[in-house]
């Protein structure tokens, strides 16, 4: 028997509209959103400026050349993959494909009143088991690995480009890995972001799409956010009594039965209502 991998225990909370969380136990689904379609309108737009300004003096370099085309590539929804020619074919060939990183924002902060204005005032905060999630989340990578997916984004969001993070791009930069530039450019875009966000601590896991993952346990979906309609990615099967260890709910919501409902829904998915908690924010 193969021994499961013990990652690092870290707290993980997910706010959310209390729609989503009914959707979550409902169902016993978990939705990541396209990376282009998150909160900020300009998610990937710090990361990948700095990443113009330090390409620029080596756009005369063939490798330059190639960084600042993928650089662009990327901001307009392409990824360049190793793909098979004609299905089935053992031949190979590297093509722009319509690859898009699909990312669960969490957050390593409790109970913060920021966070509840931003992103849950009328929601929920959904604590998640670290090990059991990381478990899931990988398990659909193993199970797609031999579809192509791999390098999915694991990680804290860094809020600044510092000196160890500036050697870590020119040491990947100085490797000159054609197969890797892609990815390498996307992971570091998706986990740093403007300092403006630091007070969300925020922690992503995402995956790269195709649409040959889709199956019994992944479907295309898509939610409304005001006038915008965002591409989702479902995947199912998701432990929900396994994974979700406390919901808090919002300041914001006085609603006793909006407590008493959940617990009964929770009860019905065999899990405790005892993990339901009021916020401990007072709101004037």
């Amino acid at each position: 028997m193969t021994a499961k991998i013990q990652y690092p225990k870290i707290d993980l909370y997910h706010y959310t509209s209390i729609g989503s969380l009914f959707s979550i136990l409902q169902n016993e689904t978990i939705r990541l959103t396209d990376y282009r379609f998150l909160n900020d309108t300009k998610e990937l737009s710090y990361a990948l400026d700095w990443l113009k300004d330090y390409l620029a003096p080596k756009a005369e370099e063939e490798f330059g050349k190639k960084a600042l085309t993928a650089v662009d590539n990327i901001e307009h929804g392409k990824m360049e993959r190793i793909k098979s020619v004609g299905g089935g074919s053992p031949y190979m060939q590297r093509c722009l494909c319509d690859i898009h990183y699909y990312v669960l924002s969490l957050s390593r902060r409790y109970d913060e009143l920021p966070m509840w204005r931003m992103y849950a005032k009328d929601g929920c905060c959904i604590k998640f088991n670290s090990q059991k999630l990381k478990e899931f989340f990988y398990g659909f990578r193993d199970a797609n690995l031999g579809k192509g997916l791999m390098n999915p984004v694991d990680g804290e969001i860094q809020y600044e480009i510092n000196e160890e993070l500036k050697n870590s791009i020119i040491f990947h930069y100085n490797l000159k890995n054609e197969l890797m530039l892609y990815d390498d450019i996307v992971r570091f875009c998706l986990l740093v972001k403007s300092p403006s966000f630091s007070f969300e601590h925020e922690y992503r896991m995402g995956i790269p799409f195709e649409d040959q993952y889709l199956g019994e346990n992944c479907s295309k979906e898509f939610s409304l956010s005001g006038t915008t309609i965002r591409p989702q990615l479902e995947l199912k099967n998701f432990p929900v009594r396994d994974i979700i260890e406390e919901i808090t709910i919002s300041p914001f919501v006085t609603s006793e039965l909006t407590k008493i409902g959940i617990q009964e829904l929770l009860i019905s998915k065999g899990i405790s209502p005892d993990v339901v908690r009021l916020s401990q924010i007072s709101i004037r």
